[in-house]
């Protein structure tokens, strides 16, 4: 995590810092805007109306979207939508709960293929904006025939003041069912911990480690399923300007229905004696 990796002499700078690189990083993928036709047409769909593309000064029902191509057949489309439903109007951000929709289209008629429906419940350290939503389509090709792609969420919302760590850009790897979309991962592609002393004070001790965080295909299976690797590289800052840089792995094995995996603990954190 960036944000995090450039620790200043004194923590009050650091968490000035820590916030402004956090908003430059969520800004920084391309673009992956929805075409007005095709929102009309899932608009429709879903018995919703005025629906246009989220941006900074658009607060209307539709509060995040993404759409993109289909690498493999590029008449069709995968599209992510957090949006109001009807009657949940007026409610302030950081206190919704939204219909997010993630689907498989197609990209004229905007008819759905394959779809997931959930709820996306904001909260302290949950608030969804204009930019939240990214679609991933790397090579995930779990099996014959069967292509997954992800989504990735941003939260703009400000959380702790003081936190002693912090996870973001959370993946959700969906693999097709049929015509339904079905998560099989979860997992947090940016991540921070302090490993010695306090964020939000003048404090010498005071120790990170970040990490970034990737996904990878393996050459084993489990279950029909290939295998996942998670690899975070890590680096280690502190007030008094030591660095290191480390590499940890971790193979994920699809049991039937999902890859297993545990964020918390993280699995590249360390005991802070062992750190370096």
């Amino acid at each position: 995590m960036e944000r995090y990796r450039r620790l200043a002499s004194w923590a009050p700078r650091l968490a000035l810092l820590a916030c402004a690189c956090l908003a430059g990083q969520a800004q920084a993928r391309d673009p992956q805007p929805c075409p007005a036709p095709l929102i009309d047409a899932l608009a429709k769909q879903l018995g919703q109306h005025d629906w246009a593309m989220p941006d900074a000064y658009n607060e209307g029902p539709l509060v995040a979207a993404a759409c993109k191509p289909w690498p493999d057949d590029k008449a069709r489309s995968v599209v992510a939508l957090a949006y109001v439903r009807p009657g949940d109007e007026g409610i302030s951000a950081g206190e919704r709960s939204l219909a997010l929709l993630v689907a498989k289209v197609d990209g004229k008629s905007g008819a759905f293929l394959e779809r997931y429906d959930a709820t996306l419940d904001e909260d302290a350290v949950t608030e969804v904006s204009a930019g939240s939503l990214w679609l991933d389509t790397a090579r995930y090709h779990l099996a014959p025939g069967v292509r997954a792609f992800g989504l990735v969420f941003d939260s703009t919302a400000r959380g702790a003041s003081c936190p002693d760590g912090g996870s973001d850009q959370e993946l959700t790897l969906f693999a097709p069912d049929g015509k339904a979309l079905q998560p099989v991962l979860k997992a947090y592609l940016s991540e921070w911990t302090t490993i010695k002393g306090t964020l939000c004070v003048n404090d010498p001790d005071f120790m990170t480690e970040s990490a970034k965080v990737t996904l990878d295909i393996a050459k084993t299976r489990s279950n029909g399923f290939a295998d996942l690797v998670l690899a975070a590289k890590v680096t280690g800052d502190s007030a008094a300007g030591e660095k290191y840089l480390r590499t940890e792995r971790k193979t994920l094995k699809f049991d039937g229905k999902q890859y297993p995996h545990e964020t918390f603990p993280r699995f590249w954190e360390q005991p802070a004696s062992t750190a370096q």
